[in-house]
């Protein structure tokens, strides 16, 4: 990858998000990052620190195309809640959940820094369609919790695994399950008040 456009891409498509969430996730708008992946303007750089923090990249390789990119696999430990996040209709939040390490190839979650994610067992079925099973364990960027995709969100006082789609017209947020089995619930106005997004689910660990 001889241009920095080109490394640049490279981490957004490892990152597996799409290209207005990455922007977010950097603070750019949509029409900068898109300037940014084709090569007309670079990486601003007083963002550099926070791009390099938030995907575990090696600066040296992003500005020079040298040296280890910072993504190469190994072990890693992620930090796992002793609490399960339902994939059904919900389990109630352990304010104080406890913790323990656990390990998985890097590889799982590039370009990600394992500390910065958290993790969670799944229960239930209404997202298997997503490929997330009951037993799994659900890894999530706590820093990431605006745009669409699957988050894991407390809702009141329960814990869920849930695909979300925001109306900004409406001021609607509506959790889709991936299962016909589970209707869509929608919220608006003062209910929002009672949605956390916990963060943007980033892989799915499925434990045999």
């Amino acid at each position: 990858m001889a241009e920095e456009a080109e490394r640049y891409n490279f981490i957004r498509e490892k990152s597996g998000l799409s290209k207005k969430d990455f922007a977010e996730s950097l603070g750019l708008s949509v029409s900068m990052n898109s300037q940014i992946s084709s090569g007309r303007l670079k990486l601003p750089r007083n963002l550099l620190d926070r791009f390099a923090d938030a995907y575990n990249v090696n600066l040296h390789w992003f500005l020079t195309g040298k040296g280890p990119t910072g993504l190469e696999s190994d072990t890693i430990e992620i930090e796992l809640l002793d609490q399960e996040a339902a994939a059904g209709h919900g389990r109630e939040v352990k304010d104080y959940a406890e913790k323990r390490l656990f390990q998985i190839p890097y590889s799982l979650i590039a370009p990600h820094r394992p500390d910065h994610l958290l993790a969670v067992y799944v229960a239930g079925d209404s997202m298997i369609e997503a490929h997330i099973c009951d037993g799994d364990i659900a890894i999530f960027h706590p820093g990431i919790t605006e745009g669409n995709g699957i988050f894991v969100v407390s809702v009141g006082n329960t814990l869920v695994v849930k695909r979300i789609d925001r109306d900004s017209v409406s001021q609607t947020l509506v959790l889709y399950s991936a299962n016909p089995a589970y209707e869509p619930r929608r919220f608006f106005g003062s209910e929002l008040n009672d949605i956390r997004i916990a963060g943007r689910v980033v892989a799915c660990y499925h434990r045999v």
